[in-house]
């Protein structure tokens, strides 16, 4: 007993010695990535008035960063310092309400642990500090999973209007978001499926026409903020076993890249061909926990959706696995924990959660070196066309101060 309150303070302090770390990256100088450019330039273009465009052309990204940097530019709050915690927040709020989802099968030291490895996760340190949507969609995707959850239970006006309000948001802020319709389905149908029998006539026709206003409203929303033009240019001249193996080789890469700690470019030569291995690997065990038995809900229709959607998107970084990293970890904890009693899987596991704890906290140092460096984005690290919109903005950000 005491041996397990000591592990729950310790993971505990640890916790908030990250989170405290996490906040001191607001003296960061401003860090571009390419999208991140055409995001806090739409954010600008909105505060002027002038809709969501890009140089006077619509983009692929959907309203809902813009739309918050835009009211950032309107507080006088457009500032480095405010960006990334933002991030930082809305990776706090992520967490909190991934708590709240596996309260009733992990106890707190799980949670706990599971909270601080995502934390250490190199994906959740690199992007905490730069202007994308990432962060601000797994705070709001978690949140939406909790809201339904509970609705999949007991759904009323309020669980209702909220889970459908959140899904919209989630669309709003990443194109990903249509992954949250399939659970929101799933919990509609299991309480509709209850109660539809019993209802009159006249109550069916209601009902079933109001599902068919919302699934038309949910499509139409999706269609306005989920265009797919790079997908279909990226497509283009690619055969499709051609397209399907090297989607998977991707993924595969990438969630290696999660596995280890490190990003690629990172890894010794030796490892990196078997980083796919790797990655399929750490795929196979966190589905392994989501397929139970146990329970199948509206989180593991979420994740499986999510991993349907990003299994056809031809294009490769790790950020992509970010607001599902820490339901991977859980569902690989869930998994493992049934050889808890054994020698072999929790020594082994020990090793390797050892080993990713010090690949995060390299990691973090390294960023936080780079946080309080104060050197400059090189605008030619990304494409020649955005060069002159990431100076702008470095001198923007520059001259308003942190």
């Amino acid at each position: 007993m005491r041996r397990s309150a000591a592990r729950l303070n310790v993971l505990k302090i640890a916790g908030l010695a990250l989170v405290a770390v996490y906040f001191l990256q607001v003296v960061t100088p401003l860090r571009l990535h390419p999208d991140s450019i055409i995001l806090l330039s739409i954010g600008e273009t909105v505060a002027q008035g002038g809709g969501f465009l890009y140089h006077g052309h619509s983009t692929v990204f959907p309203p809902g960063y813009p739309a918050l940097i835009a009211a950032l530019i309107e507080l006088h709050l457009d500032r480095v310092w405010v960006v990334v915690s933002v991030n930082v927040i809305f990776i706090l709020i992520g967490l909190l309400a991934l708590r709240r989802l596996f309260k009733d099968r992990l106890g707190e030291v799980a949670l706990d642990a599971v909270c601080l490895l995502s934390l250490l996760s190199f994906v959740f340190v690199k992007y905490s500090t730069i202007p994308l949507t990432d962060s601000v969609f797994f705070g709001v995707s978690m949140c939406t999973l909790a809201v339904m959850q509970r609705g999949a239970s007991h759904l009323t006006w309020r669980t209702g209007i909220g889970s459908l309000s959140l899904v919209i948001a989630c669309i709003c802020v990443r194109r990903i978001g249509i992954a949250m319709l399939p659970p929101l389905l799933l919990m509609i149908l299991r309480n509709v499926s209850y109660s539809f029998g019993r209802l009159s006539v006249r109550m069916r026709v209601i009902t079933l026409s109001v599902a068919a206003a919302i699934a038309a409203a949910m499509i139409c929303v999706a269609y306005a903020t989920s265009t797919l033009s790079d997908f279909t240019y990226a497509m283009k001249g690619h055969l499709p076993i051609e397209a399907v193996l090297g989607i998977a080789k991707f993924r595969l890469s990438e969630l290696g890249e999660i596995a280890v700690n490190l990003p690629f470019s990172a890894l010794p030569p030796i490892v990196r061909a078997g980083v796919p291995f790797i990655g399929g690997c750490a795929l196979l065990l966190s589905f392994g926990g989501l397929f139970d038995g146990k329970q199948f809900g509206v989180i593991e229709t979420y994740v499986l959706s999510y991993t349907a959607v990003i299994f056809v998107w031809p294009f490769y970084d790790p950020r992509f696995w970010l607001p599902v990293i820490p339901l991977l970890i859980t569902y690989t904890w869930l998994l493992l924990g049934r050889f808890a009693n054994g020698k072999i899987v929790p020594r082994a596991c020990l090793a390797y959660v050892m080993l990713f704890v010090v690949m995060g906290i390299f990691s973090i140092v390294s960023n936080t070196a780079v946080s309080f460096s104060h050197s400059g984005f090189d605008a030619a690290d990304v494409e020649s066309f955005k060069a002159a919109d990431a100076a702008r903005l470095q001198r923007h950000y520059e001259r308003h101060g942190m």
